[in-house]
């Protein structure tokens, strides 16, 4: 018969190890193989997404003191190969417009010096044609007084004497014709412009023409009524 003895007294455990110490044991050997599989893998390379100690830095965001500006001119775009158009400022157009005017001026001043000296070839020509006429060769002074025409264009003088020429030569049409020019274009109330045109209607037989011319005659040259008389006078 198994006789019951008290645990203090049994003197069995001191033979084997305490059952504390089998339980440290076994957590050793758990542990010490994982120990040894972790010395043997490699560390792993941080995540560049994880933050760290030795990664983690402060930045810090700064504010422009200068407020936003704005621009008022509108965006322009231009397509590739294509210069930007060059404006110019007023500066810019008062510098150009000196030369523009000093051209203008050497232009004028050329053609002033040009028409003076039209002026000059045409006086010879009407000289000339004065003398053929005071000869009666009035053909000769006719082909004159167009060579002083083909230098100045807005003589009524010229344009006269020529008409003059053409009704004594009997071209009574062509006379009307210098006569017409010069009363529509130059000088409506020419005296003598009426009257050569009165004379050439005369040649013509056309007395209303005739009356006509006198009539405007006396009514634009009313303090030339003596000279008017005369004329009509010696054409009876």
């Amino acid at each position: 018969m198994y006789s019951l003895q008290h645990p203090q007294m049994d003197e069995r455990f001191l033979g084997s190890e305490s059952t504390v110490e089998e339980v440290i044991k076994l957590l050793e050997n758990l542990r010490k193989p994982k120990e040894e599989d972790e010395e043997d893998t490699p560390e792993k390379e941080p995540n560049s997404m994880t933050v760290t100690e030795d990664n983690f830095i402060i930045t810090e965001k700064k504010k422009s003191s200068a407020a936003p500006t704005v621009s008022t001119e509108p965006k322009e775009t231009y397509s590739k190969g294509k210069s930007k158009p060059r404006t110019f400022t007023p500066v810019d157009r008062k510098k150009d417009r000196f030369p523009f005017m000093r051209q203008v001026e050497m232009d004028l001043d050329q053609r002033s010096k040009a028409r003076l000296e039209r002026e000059r070839v045409a006086q010879n020509f009407r000289k000339l044609g004065n003398a053929e006429y005071r000869r009666g060769n009035y053909e000769t002074a006719m082909h004159m007084y167009t060579e002083a025409i083909e230098n100045i264009r807005d003589s009524h003088i010229l344009y006269i004497n020529r008409a003059l020429c053409f009704i004594k030569s009997g071209k009574f049409k062509r006379g009307i014709v210098d006569c017409d020019f010069v009363l529509n274009k130059l000088d409506e109330k020419n005296l003598r412009a009426w009257m050569y045109r009165a004379m050439a209607y005369k040649g013509l037989n056309d007395d209303s023409n005739f009356e006509n011319c006198v009539k405007y005659a006396r009514k634009f040259n009313s303090k030339q009524m003596e000279f008017i008389d005369d004329f009509l006078e010696k054409l009876k």
